[in-house]
């Protein structure tokens, strides 16, 4: 990315709905195109760029340019964060569109991230044959589908090992007999950026393992074990009979890049790790709608991913506009534009779509004859020119230009029965699980009512946007909750919302009512006041 032009600019959105979410970003800087109808060009006095690092609260005039001289908007983000931008058009008679910045949706929104993960390997343990590795990964934007963690035994290949993806973690494997270990864990970002860490393996296999006697009892390690299931009291999706694991904060179950199931689903269609997509024919391979056939024969095909894919935008729906700029327009004009979409992230390509006369924004149709129409799609444009001259079609191993994930399946979310919080005084702890392989940053809200329909209180507030607006949570499984004094009621029904990155929400509400009165009444102060009589 860096300082190359946004050549597909990052406007998706469905007809009638406002912009899809956030793009991330890797670099500082950014060429942001200028996109306006052509008709319009000769009405157009200057056209102001706005940007927001304030979620729309405030708005700067940015930049000012003209169609005559601009093509595109430099932009140099001051620090690493969100960025909201819109374009304003000022015709010659001063007129401006939109009129106010303030009520308009923003037209772009950009997660400026220049920073890669740092990750520690806190400590990496043998006894015989068992490796235990902890860890430890600071990170603001994690993309949890590319956590790896991979062992090399005797400085071999890497063997990968499948865990849970979190910030602080531990896991315990199993590894071969008498060999030298090694391990790695390594996270990449949203925006693309790569660390890891290395680190051999203490102890040896052969002293460890014969030092232990036949009549010894095998010590597990601490920190392992399941604690039991709370009962599930609401939630969408059937009760686990055991509840799975907190996910980590952004809960991203599943790689398009490696996974065999191109559904959105969350049923894992194999391990997380260094499973490969199926070849073109084969069950669970990409669908290609009716009529149009994989370009080339999969005999040859590059079987590695492309270095610098661009992160993919999450969006809700099956159909949205793409705005696009033209280069190197000639006299013919643009007579046909030839969409072509990838869904092993370039590694194979098929024409999907060919729209005669096009005009910027193009609208992209993913449901028909798709089946399964959620996962990933790397999409390019080839226009064609009026003399009937294009460039050439995508090859196999080329990166695409724009990627979206398309996710329009709510997350699932239960909630379990609040215990008391044993260390503070009126205190439960609420607990849940909410899993999405989009999950939002701060996914959660917690709210009570007297009643299963509500109206509803949070349970947390966000002070900065009111008393009444829920304040969003972390996913961590649980909450304290510390009742207020003289609480109107001693029975409550709770609510808990999970949003992910694409717009889906799902609730979970309690069944029935839960006690939230924590106290023991007691007698004191004992005194003989009277006879009985």
């Amino acid at each position: 990315m860096g300082l190359g032009t946004v050549t597909l600019l990052g406007l998706l959105c469905a007809p009638g709905q406002a912009p899809a979410d956030v793009t991330t970003w890797n670099s500082p800087s950014m060429k942001i195109p200028i996109d306006y109808h052509p008709s319009k060009r000769g009405e157009i006095r200057e056209l102001l760029l706005y940007v927001s690092s304030d979620q729309g609260q405030s708005w700067q005039q940015q930049a000012t340019g003209t169609p005559e001289r601009d093509s595109f908007f430099n932009f140099n983000a001051p620090a690493d964060g969100v960025y909201w931008f819109n374009m304003v058009v000022v015709d010659k008679a001063g007129r401006r569109e939109p009129a106010d910045v303030f009520k308009a949706a923003p037209a772009l929104k950009v997660l400026f991230d220049t920073k890669k993960p740092v990750v520690q390997i806190a400590s990496a343990q043998r006894v015989g044959d068992d490796v235990t590795v902890v860890w430890k990964v600071t990170e603001k934007n994690p993309d949890w589908s590319k956590f790896r963690l991979e062992y090399s035994a005797n400085g071999t290949t890497w063997t990968p090992v499948q865990t849970r993806p979190e910030l602080d973690g531990s896991t315990s494997f199993r590894v071969p007999a008498g060999t030298n270990v090694t391990v790695r864990v390594s996270l990449t970002d949203l925006a693309g950026h790569m660390g890891e860490a290395t680190a051999p393996v203490a102890g040896t296999a052969a002293a460890v393992a014969n030092s232990r006697s036949a009549s010894d009892p095998i010590i597990p390690v601490q920190g392992t074990a399941d604690p039991a299931p709370p009962p599930v009291i609401g939630g969408t999706g059937p009760a686990p009979i055991a509840p799975p694991p907190s996910p980590p904060a952004t809960d991203r179950g599943r790689d398009n890049r490696l996974t065999t199931d191109p559904r959105g689903t969350d049923t894992p269609a194999g391990p997380a790790v260094g499973v490969f997509p199926p070849a073109p024919g084969t069950p669970g391979a990409p669908v290609i709608p009716p009529g149009d056939p994989l370009r080339s024969d999969p005999v040859g095909v590059s079987p590695t991913i492309p270095a610098n894919l661009p992160p993919p935008q999450v969006i809700n729906v099956t159909s949205f506009k793409l705005a696009y700029e033209v280069e190197d327009k000639g006299a013919s004009g643009v007579g046909k534009a030839e969409v072509y979409v990838s869904r092993d992230e370039g590694r194979t390509w098929a024409k999907w779509q060919t729209i005669d006369k096009p005009d910027s924004p193009l609208l992209i149709e993913l449901s028909k004859g798709n089946r399964d129409v959620e996962g990933i799609y790397g999409v390019k444009v080839l226009l064609q020119s009026g003399a009937g001259l294009s460039r050439e079609a995508p090859k196999p191993g080329e990166a695409p230009d724009l990627r979206v994930d398309v996710d329009i399946t709510p997350p699932v979310v239960q909630i379990y029965a609040p215990i008391p919080d044993s260390t503070q005084k009126d205190t439960m702890i609420l607990r849940w699980h909410a899993h999405d392989r989009n999950l939002a940053t701060d996914p959660m809200t917690i709210e009570w009512a007297d009643g299963p329909k509500g109206p509803w209180t949070p349970v947390a507030t966000a002070d900065s946007l009111g008393s009444n607006s829920a304040k969003r949570l972390p996913n961590t499984g649980s909450y304290p909750w510390r009742l207020p004094a003289n609480f109107p009621t001693h029975k409550v029904y709770l609510k808990v919302t999970a949003r992910d990155t694409a717009g889906n929400v799902a609730e979970a509400v309690t069944n029935d009512p839960v006690l939230v009165d924590l106290n023991k009444p007691a007698a004191v102060k004992l005194n003989i006041v009277g006879s009985g009589r």
